[in-house]
């Protein structure tokens, strides 16, 4: 599978790199795609366009308030997006519409799965690491895309994987942000995630 990943920060490399071990084709967007810093990464890297151009699926892992204007212009139409963001104003502020809301608007002909945007970067592509069970949420109107999504996940090693439904649940998963900062901030650093919990069956 041919990806293109929208992002050269923390959450962005992380993935990409997880794709590519294992065994996808997978090319970085960048705003400065000849950055030495994101060339250290080791991967295919263009422009947005060009990302978006290679990928048959698009991760969106750019902060949420780059990412429409990024997106625009790009070959995304019918694809898949993933989308990992979240609003770096979301951290002390009201989202007044969620950002996956706002992409599938902005553009409605990609299948938009929102995943993954309250999980430490680490984690993301590695949940087994953290030695305790734990909880990825997932949401998308599109059921064939989310299944698809599912089994990606699946892939990186998540096992509880929660489906909250249609995008409406963009607003709840996003607004996990000031809970994650404060748990960072209680516990020193980002090894850490929630887990939902029920009543046997």
């Amino acid at each position: 599978m041919r990806f293109g990943v929208m992002g050269t920060g923390q959450v962005g490399s992380t993935i990409a790199g997880k794709l590519a071990a294992l065994g996808h084709d997978v090319m970085l967007g960048s705003r400065e795609p000849d950055d030495e810093k994101a060339r250290k990464l080791g991967l295919k890297i263009g422009t947005h366009a060009e990302a978006a151009k290679h990928g048959e699926w698009i991760v969106d892992a750019m902060p949420g308030e780059h990412a429409i204007e990024s997106l625009r212009g790009c070959d995304i139409d019918g694809k898949i997006l993933i989308d990992i963001g979240n609003y770096e104003f979301a951290v002390d502020q009201p989202i007044a519409i969620p950002l996956g809301e706002a992409i599938q608007a902005a553009f409605p002909k990609v299948r938009l799965v929102k995943t993954l945007n309250s999980v430490s970067a680490h984690l993301m592509v590695d949940p087994a690491s953290l030695g305790a069970a734990h909880t990825v949420f997932i949401a998308s109107n599109d059921a064939g895309a989310k299944a698809e999504v599912t089994d990606l996940l699946r892939s990186f090693g998540w096992q509880h994987i929660l489906d909250l439904g249609d995008l409406t649940a963009c607003r709840a998963m996003e607004q996990l942000v000031p809970m994650w900062i404060q748990l960072e901030k209680l516990y020193g650093g980002p090894d850490f995630n929630l887990a939902v919990a029920r009543p046997p069956a």
